[in-house]
């Protein structure tokens, strides 16, 4: 066993149920009785209202350049939070598909090309109208197994 898969097997016995209910996964709300749910939901509108000003004001380059940017970082953290260290050099070189000689890089860089396609395809309408829906989520796990595989099957 390689020192890593030995690391992965100490962190998987080291989980502790605590018999938490799935209700801890979801979005997080302010209760309707909360004294702070009405300053927290005029900072939430003012957020949004800057956001939305902000992204007016960049040009479209620049934008555009931002969101890839953006969006290679939330890969990069993302699958780093699930033991995938992908380096973002790597990240960048399958993107312009240079891939690695070494297999388990190669599946990283795999990973991390689909994960932002995908990504890419959500952030441009992909999920208009569905983005919690269940075919949304099976459309967003299938968009992302066929980019790793490059296979199609019925659902």
């Amino acid at each position: 066993m390689s020192k890593n898969e030995a690391d992965i097997e100490t962190d998987i016995l080291a989980v502790m149920d605590r018999q938490e209910t799935l209700a801890l996964m979801e979005p997080l709300l302010i209760a309707e009785g909360s004294r702070h749910r009405g300053e927290l939901t005029d900072l939430t509108v003012e957020v949004a209202a800057r956001s939305a000003g902000f992204r007016r004001s960049l040009p479209d380059g620049v934008r555009t350049a931002l969101a890839d940017l953006v969006r290679a970082m939330n890969c990069y953290y993302s699958n780093l939070i699930e033991g995938h260290d992908t380096h973002p050099v790597d990240i960048e070189r399958a993107l312009k598909n240079d891939y690695s000689n070494d297999p388990h890089k190669r599946d990283l860089q795999l990973e991390a090309k689909a994960h932002i396609t995908v990504q890419q395809w959500i952030d441009t309408g992909g999920l208009a109208g569905r983005p919690v829906s269940q075919a949304g989520i099976r459309e967003v796990h299938y968009r992302f197994w066929r980019r790793m595989w490059g296979q199609s099957f019925n659902f």
